[in-house]
C-alpha cells in the first residue's frame, strides 16, 4: 500500500451514549459511497470508550463491504496520546497490518505486506504532530483557530509509508447539515506533494463536536480493480441507506 493509499481518515461522529461502568460506550456509523456515482461502497462501525469527561480513551473499528461482510479491522488506544493513538490495522484479504507501537518519543511505527515486514522510529518533532484517527481529533481541537481564517499546519504520521508529511488546514467555506451550522475544511500536503497528492475536504458541524462527511482518498481496496477506491464520500449519523440494511442487524446507528 503506497502513501496515497493511506491517506484517509478513520473519522468520529455524535451518536447515541450509554453509561457503562464508569465509560461511555458510543457506537458511530458511517456509509461511503464512489464520489462520481454515488454508488455505495462500504459501511464502517467506530465503537468507541469514552471517559465521563467525553475525551476517547479505546475504539474499535471495522469496515463492512456492500454485502455486509468484514474487509478490515482496527484497534485503537488513545489513553496516552490523543493525537497519535496507538493502534493496529488488519486487512486479512490483502494480507496486510499497519500501527503505531509507540506514541513517545520517538513514535515507532510498523508494516507487514505479505511476509515483507518494515518498524521504524520516527523522531517527534516541534508543533503539532497527528496519526491516523487521532487527525480527526487536532482538527476539531483547531477549529476556533480555521474559524479564525488562520492555516494550521502539523504533520501527519503515515504507518503505512513509514514515515510523516507536512500538511497543512484551512476553512474554505460555510455551509448546513440537518438545519446545524457547519463548516468546511481543505487539508492538503504542505508541499510538492500537493501537486500528485488530490486534497481532502471535510465538514464539521461549527462547534467542532462532530465530523460530518469525508471526502478523499480510502484506504479500502475495490475488489473490482484491485486498487483503493480513488474518490468516496463518508457520511456520518443519518438513515440506513437501503444498500446497507444489513447493517441493522449489527450495529446501532445514530
Amino acid at each position: 500500500m503506497n502513501f496515497i493509499n493511506q491517506l484517509r481518515l478513520t473519522a468520529v461522529a455524535a451518536a447515541s451514549v450509554l453509561v457503562h461502568d464508569l465509560c461511555l460506550a458510543e457506537t458511530v456509523v458511517g456509509f461511503a459511497r464512489d464520489a462520481a456515482t454515488q454508488r455505495f461502497l462500504y459501511a464502517e462501525v467506530h465503537e468507541f470508550n469514552r471517559a465521563p469527561d467525553g475525551k476517547v480513551l479505546t475504539a474499535q473499528s471495522r469496515y463492512l463491504d456492500a454485502q455486509g461482510r468484514e474487509v478490515a479491522r482496527k484497534s485503537l488506544d488513545y489513553r496516552a496520546n490523543r493525537f497519535i493513538p496507538l493502534y493496529k490495522m488488519e486487512v486479512p484479504a490483502q494480507r496486510y497490518t499497519e500501527g503505531i507501537r509507540s506514541n513517545a518519543d520517538p513514535v515507532v511505527v510498523f508494516k507487514q505486506d505479505g511476509e515483507r515486514e518494515e518498524t521504524k522510529s520516527l523522531a517527534r518533532e516541534p508543533g503539532l504532530v497527528a496519526a491516523d484517527s487521532g487527525f480527526n481529533h487536532l482538527l476539531m481541537d483547531q477549529l476556533p483557530q480555521l474559524l479564525k481564517g488562520e492555516t494550521v499546519s502539523f504533520r501527519l504520521i503515515v504507518a503505512g509509508q513509514t514515515d510523516s508529511y507536512r500538511f497543512r488546514a484551512r476553512q474554505v467555506g460555510e455551509t448546513t447539515f440537518e438545519q446545524t451550522p457547519a463548516v468546511k475544511l481543505r487539508v492538503e500536503p504542505d508541499s510538492l506533494l500537493r501537486l500528485v497528492v488530490d486534497p481532502l475536504e471535510l465538514v464539521y458541524d461549527r462547534q467542532g463536536t462532530r465530523l460530518i462527511s469525508y471526502r478523499g482518498v480510502s484506504n479500502i481496496i475495490d475488489p473490482s480493480t484491485k486498487q483503493v477506491y480513488k474518490q468516496v464520500v463518508i457520511t456520518y449519523g443519518g438513515q440506513v441507506p437501503p444498500e446497507a440494511r444489513w447493517l441493522q442487524r449489527t450495529a446501532a446507528t445514530p
